[in-house]
C-alpha cells in the first residue's frame, strides 16, 4: 500500500482538517511523547518529528504549531520562536520567556521525596543538584523546608554541570573525586536526594569508589523514573514525574492557543505521581534494636484503632518512656507522630488504588474509628481533604483501578461500600 504523499514529505500540503505539529526536541522521554501522540490522535494532527533523529531545526519548516521539549537548550527555543508560530515549551530548566509553559511541580517533588526519606527514618540528608539553575534552587528549596519542619538541615553537593553560555562542563573525573569526597565526610547513614535519574546514578556510582553501601549507608532517590532506574548498580528509587499527562497537557495548551484561544497565564505545573520504591531507599535508618521493633509492631498493627504507645512498648519489652525518648532520638517524631503517619500513607494509597471507595470504609481499614477523625487527620496531614486528594490521584492515574471483592481482602471490604452510582 503507497503511504500518502503527506505522510513521506513534511514539507507537503497537508489537508485542511489535519494540522501539522512539530515536535521540536532533541531527547524526548517516552512517557511525554505518548501523552503528545495520544492528543495528536484525538485531534488528528500530523506530527512532525524529523528534528529528534537529525537533532537539527528544520528550516524554513511551515505548519501549525510547535511543542517544544528543550531542557537546557534556551538558545534553539529563541530560533523557534523566530517561526513565529504558537508555540508550547515544556522545559525542567528555567522557563522561557514569552512562550506558555509548563514545568514539574518542583515545591511538589521536594517534599514528596522529603517525606520519603523522613518516613525511613534518616536525620542525614544531602541534596545533589543537576546545574545552578532555578528549577534545580526550587527543587532543593522545597526539600530542604520540609527537612526543617522535622527539626532536620540538608548538605548541598556540587552541581555536576556547570554551563557557561552553550559550553558545559566536561572534566568528568575532576567532579567523580570531588563527589567521592564529600560522601566520605557525610554522616552515616545518610540519604541523598538527586535532581534527576542521572545525578542520582552517579551518586550511586560514586558511593561504590568510596567504599560506601547502597542503602546502608547512603539511601539514594532520583526523579523521572526513567530507564537509569533499573539500569543502576543499584535499582534507583525515584520519583515518577508523571510525563504521560505532562505531555498530553502540553500538546492540549498548544490546540487552544493554535484555535485562537488565549494561553494560559503564567506556568502550569505538572504535580508528580508519586514515587516507585526500590532498593536505593528500600531501608530504615535505625540503629536501636527497640525503634527497630517498635517501628515493625506499628506496620503490623495500625489498622486496630485501640493501638496505643503503652502497646508498642508491651511489645517491644520496655517502659513507654524510654521508647518515647528513644523513638524521639532515632526517628526525630513520637510514636503516636509515626503511628499516624503510617495510617495517613496507608490511607493515601487506598484512595488511589480504590476511587470509588467510601472514606469511612478507608478509615476504619486504617484504624480511625470514624469518618469525621479521619477527615481530620487526613486534612492536617496532607493539607487538603481526602476527596481532593483522591481527585488529584484519579488525574493523575492513566487509567483506574478496578476493585473485585476476590482481589484482596481490603478490596472485598471497600467493595462493599461502593453504591451502584460513584461514590462521594
Amino acid at each position: 500500500m503507497e503511504l500518502p504523499l503527506s505522510r513521506l514529505d513534511p514539507m507537503s500540503p497537508t489537508p485542511s482538517s489535519t494540522r501539522r505539529v512539530l515536535v521540536a526536541a532533541l531527547v524526548t522521554p517516552g512517557e511525554c511523547l505518548r501523552g503528545i501522540t495520544q492528543y495528536s490522535r484525538e485531534k488528528n494532527w500530523h506530527l512532525v518529528t524529523d528534528m529528534m533523529f537529525t537533532g537539527a531545526l528544520p528550516g524554513n519548516w511551515k505548519g501549525d504549531g510547535v511543542l517544544a521539549l528543550l531542557p537546557y537548550q534556551p538558545e534553539l527555543l529563541e530560533h523557534i520562536q523566530r517561526l513565529g508560530l504558537p508555540c508550547v515549551a515544556f522545559t525542567g530548566t528555567d522557563g522561557p520567556r514569552g512562550v506558555p509553559c509548563i514545568e514539574s511541580d518542583n515545591t511538589a517533588i521536594g517534599r514528596i521525596a522529603a517525606d520519603h526519606l523522613l518516613a525511613r527514618a534518616h536525620r542525614s540528608f544531602a541534596w545533589a543538584p543537576f546545574i545552578d539553575d532555578a528549577a534545580n534552587r526550587a527543587r532543593f528549596a522545597a526539600f530542604r523546608d520540609r527537612l526543617a519542619e522535622h527539626g532536620c538541615t540538608c548538605h548541598a553537593l556540587p552541581p555536576s554541570h556547570i554551563r557557561i553560555g552553550s559550553f558545559w562542563q566536561d572534566n568528568w573525573a575532576e567532579h567523580r573525586r570531588s563527589l567521592v569526597l564529600e560522601l566520605q565526610r557525610l554522616p552515616q547513614p545518610t540519604a541523598v536526594f538527586a535532581f534527576n535519574d542521572c545525578v542520582a546514578v552517579g551518586v550511586i556510582d560514586a558511593c561504590r569508589d568510596a567504599g560506601l553501601s547502597v542503602p546502608d549507608d547512603v539511601a539514594v532517590l532520583g526523579v523521572g523514573n526513567s530507564v537509569p532506574c533499573e539500569a543502576s548498580p543499584v535499582p534507583l528509587s525515584s520519583i515518577d514525574l508523571d510525563m504521560e499527562e505532562a505531555g498530553y497537557r502540553a500538546a492540549a495548551m498548544l490546540d487552544q492557543i493554535m484555535n485562537g484561544e488565549r494561553a494560559p497565564a503564567g506556568v502550569v505545573y505538572a504535580r508528580p505521581k508519586g514515587i516507585v520504591t526500590r532498593v536505593s531507599t528500600d531501608v530504615t535508618a535505625v540503629t536501636n534494636p527497640r525503634v527497630s521493633r517498635a517501628l515493625t509492631y506499628i506496620a503490623e498493627n495500625y489498622t486496630n484503632p485501640l493501638l496505643s504507645v503503652g502497646d508498642i512498648a508491651d511489645a517491644v519489652g520496655t517502659s513507654r518512656r524510654n521508647l518515647e525518648r528513644s523513638f524521639r532520638i532515632e526517628m526525630g517524631c513520637t510514636i503516636h507522630e509515626q503511628i499516624i503517619r503510617t495510617r495517613m500513607q496507608e490511607a493515601s494509597r487506598l484512595l488511589k488504588a480504590h476511587p470509588r471507595a467510601k472514606t469511612s470504609a478507608v478509615a476504619s481499614l486504617v484504624g480511625l474509628a470514624g469518618p469525621g477523625t479521619f477527615f481530620r487527620t487526613f486534612r492536617r496531614y496532607y493539607g487538603m481533604s481526602p476527596k481532593v486528594h483522591r481527585a488529584w490521584s484519579a488525574r493523575s492515574e492513566s487509567s483506574a483501578v478496578t476493585v473485585s471483592p476476590t482481589e484482596t481482602p481490603e478490596a472485598s471490604q471497600l467493595a462493599t461500600s461502593v453504591p451502584s452510582s460513584t461514590a462521594a
